[in-house]
């Protein structure tokens, strides 16, 4: 076996193994039949994980969702110099991703916001105007708890969801009716009154 082809057999067995051995300590033919379960077994987890990201209608299982595919794609590409993957590569599928964030974001916050609505209004097309806060504040606050991942294009939506709730944005202060007290009558001097705002397929990698 060329002196090359071994060496990165071992680098590829400490991958797989999580090991630090300086030798090869397994045989090639187990090397590669643990390389494949290896691969199988994240793959198989990726896709299911995308069809999950493609339907939750919660923030919170879509972060826990799309990080797992994250770190798994990450472990796939580790692998790449050692195996021959089908088109696409992981480090390829995992720019694909990235590049579709947005729209994966924007698709769950529709959906979670569709299913508030749907719950509060039995009709959706006789929405009323008003949304009570103490009904759907927790969603919006739920939405909000992870911001600091969203770009400004999600949170403009979630701004305007937010204002159909509670009258102002997000960073907005409510607006206020404030009202002087009249001060002592003193002859004909009075105080004035015044007044003070869908969905596409999961993508899928092959092995």
């Amino acid at each position: 076996m060329a002196k090359e082809e071994k060496l990165k057999q071992i680098e590829l067995q400490n991958i797989i193994f999580d090991t630090q051995e300086r030798k090869l300590m397994v045989s090639p033919q187990f090397l590669n039949d643990m390389t494949k379960h290896y691969v199988s077994k994240r793959m198989k987890n990726i896709n299911n994980l995308m069809n999950y990201i493609t339907v939750t209608k919660s923030p919170k299982n879509f972060f826990t969702y799309y990080n797992s595919v994250m770190k798994d794609l990450d472990e796939l590409i580790s692998i790449e110099p050692y195996y021959s993957f089908k088109a696409p590569l992981p480090s390829e599928f995992k720019k694909s991703i990235e590049s579709k964030t947005d729209r994966y974001t924007e698709a769950m916050i529709n959906r979670s916001w569709k299913e508030i609505n749907q719950k509060v209004f039995q009709n959706p097309k006789n929405q009323s105007d008003e949304r009570p806060p103490e009904v759907f504040g927790p969603v919006l606050d739920e939405m909000l708890e992870y911001k600091d991942k969203y770009t400004s294009a999600v949170l403009e939506l979630i701004d305007k969801f937010y204002k159909s709730v509670y009258g102002h944005g997000i960073n907005e202060k409510p607006e206020t009716d404030i009202q002087e007290e009249a001060a002592p009558d003193s002859g004909n001097a009075s105080a004035d009154e015044d007044t003070e705002p869908s969905l596409e397929e999961p993508e899928q990698i092959e092995e």
